[in-house]
């Protein structure tokens, strides 16, 4: 449907004929197509599950760890089942620096992704704003970041709120 519409520039009325009114259909996203979360992101979220269920929060964040991530099934991630891909350990070390240096690092490149679990004090978000002097509190978190040659995500859990899972994409906690 086409009508005479006013376009207004700055103190301007320009009348405008023949301008569709209607939204273009082949513009506009499709509702039933869904986009999925990126791999990095559903991977992240699976293998920090899987270190959730597996492994005691103190012995997965002391030190830095490097994994390296084999998918076998992408479409089990978001069910985190066990099955859907294969973790290698590959080094661990002090810090980064010295996971970088670690001979083993080099094996990054034989993986379809790679993972860092570290340990790191991080602020707990809040939903009140903080006074003046306030500042929010710091926990430990065991932080799971996740790399491919797509991008990255990360995915903290909190040592005093375990069941409290923050997620982040491509590195920038959310």
């Amino acid at each position: 449907m086409t009508q005479t519409v006013e376009c207004r520039f700055g103190g301007l009325a320009v009348p405008s004929e023949g301008v569709n009114t209607q939204p273009d259909p082949s513009t506009q996203p499709d509702p039933s197509a869904q986009s999925l979360p990126s791999l990095p992101f559903r991977l992240a979220r699976w293998f920090e599950a899987r270190l959730h269920q597996t492994v005691d929060f103190a012995t997965s964040a002391s030190g830095c760890h490097l994994y390296g991530l084999e998918v076998l099934d992408p479409d089990r991630l978001d069910g985190d089942n066990p099955g859907a891909a294969r973790v290698c350990f590959i080094a661990d070390a002090d810090d980064i620096e010295a996971l970088l240096r670690h001979p083993d690092a080099a094996r990054v490149v034989d993986f379809d992704a790679i993972a860092l679990v570290t340990s790191e004090w991080r602020t707990v978000p809040t939903v009140d704003p903080r006074r003046p002097r306030q500042f929010s509190p710091r926990r430990r978190a065991r932080v799971v970041e996740v790399r491919d040659g797509s991008g990255g995500a990360m995915v903290l859990r909190f040592e005093h709120e375990p069941d409290h899972v923050v997620y982040a994409i491509g590195g920038i906690a959310a």
